[in-house]
């Protein structure tokens, strides 16, 4: 019982990190066209900057987090 209300939060976070990263990624483009039509350049250049940095630090600890749950299995 134990493992299974485990594993229901895992999913539960998995799904609820999965939706934050959606909505960062969808939106993230539309706030740098708004900023960009407004006029205000250096703030939607900082944005995809932040955007790329985010992306790249995600990649890399779900692959780091990957490889250590194998390891643990194996």
């Amino acid at each position: 019982m134990r493992d299974l209300i485990a594993e229901a939060l895992g999913q539960l976070a998995t799904l609820v990190f999965g939706l934050i990263l959606l909505a960062w990624w969808v939106g993230g483009p539309g706030v740098i066209a708004i900023l960009w039509s407004e006029g205000d350049k250096r703030s939607a250049l900082q944005i995809p900057a932040a955007w790329a940095t985010v992306t790249a630090v995600y990649l890399t600890a779900s692959r780091l987090i990957r490889r250590a749950l194998r390891a643990r299995r194996g």
